[in-house]
């Protein structure tokens, strides 16, 4: 049960990211409050609205918009989560967590958020064979953040289903 826990979620770009909103779904069924922010390109494979609608939470994707609510230091979201869950996560930002690049709005509030980190990623099995992907996913696993395996082990890139994400939350939050 998650009742009283902020759980961040952050959707990047690919082809699952319309799977966020059974996630936003599952962890309200555990009554946590489900803040969003998605990468811009995310917002191509489902509706901002959509996930602002399930969540009951202003949707962020563009770093440069207004806010919703004044925030002076633009930490409010960081600041006010339990838990920080990427999924799906792409491999461009598993390089970007990595490597310590904040660009854009997910991946500056990933960088500046101090608890538990979550990664369900989602990329082909070529990419993440990539030596490049493979360190970055390391470094990330050396930092703190913690991978939810998918079960898979023939396509352990692939991204895990609902239940057990909605698990690994539960028992990290």
């Amino acid at each position: 049960m998650l009742k009283g826990k902020v759980i961040l979620l952050g959707v990047c770009a690919c082809t699952p990211a319309y799977q966020a909103a059974d996630i936003v779904m599952a962890l309200r069924n555990e009554e946590a409050d489900v803040k969003v922010i998605m990468t811009e390109h995310a917002a191509h494979f489902v509706s901002p609205l959509i996930l602002q609608s399930l969540s009951k939470n202003p949707v962020q994707v563009d770093q440069f918009a207004p806010p919703a609510v004044w925030d002076k230091s633009y930490q409010s979201w960081t600041m006010s989560g339990d838990l920080l869950l990427l999924a799906p996560a792409s491999a461009d930002m598993i390089g970007k967590a990595a490597n310590g690049i904040a660009d854009d709005l997910l991946s500056t509030n990933v960088l500046s958020f101090e608890g538990p980190k979550l990664i369900a990623m989602n990329m082909s099995p070529m990419l993440y064979r990539n030596a490049a992907v493979q360190r970055n996913v390391r470094q990330l696993a050396d930092d703190g953040y913690y991978f939810i395996d998918n079960g898979n082990p023939n396509n352990p890139s692939g991204i895990p289903g609902v239940d057990r994400i909605v698990d690994a939350v539960i028992r990290c939050a």
